[in-house]
């Protein structure tokens, strides 16, 4: 049977329209994420010795200058546990949409400096594809970096004070990263390498923030070097960490998810 014409326009006219919306409703779903924050304060609940002293055995004249003091544990204002790592965790080859906020990141270099015989800082954060500068700011020193990441190559190097190490990771870390130098045993560090900038570092009281995570329910783990794994810390209404230092938390469209005062024991610090 031959349809009319003003029929066949019709059927035209209506699959147009249809196949309109259904691109307009997929541009809509790409670009209509809504975004939301992650807060907390990671505080120490018990007692905390004072950060032992360390004993210098290469370049006492120069090192022993410093006072330097055991960094693995710094508890800081208000019982705040310092240098704590929160970020988001993804299972395989999940991926995460990103703010637009975040797209000039990758494009800073990150710097670690060789500083008065420690690293400085002691933690940090790097991008996948970002740039990594090491340097050596203590004069007529010399200092090592020695790096042991699980899914980038290791590397092993000296620092001169005038050429300083440029470097990059190419794949995330599933745990931040330890730094040491061989020259001087009791330095170290830890950087975690992720491929999303959905990671933070406790400040010196103890807070974090996490801004502009796309909204809804997502795995974030809570991670201390002391022990690695913050494991079983309860986030008040949130729920707990669990015995891999993960906790499922709903992050609020156009809001902020308030964690407030999380207690870490001291025991699960070693404490």
């Amino acid at each position: 049977m031959k349809l009319p014409y003003w029929s066949f326009r019709r059927i035209l006219n209506a699959i147009s329209i249809s196949f309109a919306l259904a691109v307009v409703a997929s541009a809509a779903g790409s670009y209509a994420q809504e975004w939301g924050s992650l807060t907390g304060r990671l505080v120490v609940d018990g007692s905390v010795p004072d950060p032992a002293k360390i004993n210098i055995t290469k370049d006492p004249e120069y090192c022993g200058q410093h006072n330097l003091l055991e960094e693995n544990v710094i508890v800081g204002d208000g019982g705040g546990l310092t240098n704590a790592f929160v970020y988001l965790y993804l299972k395989g080859k999940d991926t995460v949409d990103v703010h637009p906020d975040y797209e000039s990141v990758t494009s800073e270099t990150v710097v670690l400096d060789n500083h008065y015989c420690r690293f400085e800082p002691h933690v940090l954060m790097v991008l996948t594809g970002q740039d990594l500068e090491i340097r050596n700011l203590d004069p007529g020193i010399g200092h090592n970096t020695n790096a042991k990441p699980l899914k980038n190559p290791e590397f092993n190097q000296m620092i001169s004070n005038d050429s300083p190490l440029k470097t990059k990771f190419e794949k995330a870390e599933s745990y931040p990263v330890p730094f040491a130098c061989n020259v001087h045993p009791w330095m170290n560090a830890h950087v975690l390498v992720r491929d999303n900038p959905y990671m933070a570092i406790t400040g010196d009281d103890g807070s974090f923030e996490i801004k502009n995570i796309p909204a809804g329910k997502h795995e974030f783990i809570f991670w201390h070097e002391s022990k690695g794994n913050l494991k079983n810390v309860p986030l008040g209404s949130a729920g707990k960490t669990d015995r891999k230092g993960r906790a499922k938390l709903e992050v609020p469209a156009g809001g902020t998810l308030e964690l407030g005062e999380v207690k870490i024991p001291a025991a699960a610090l070693g404490l």
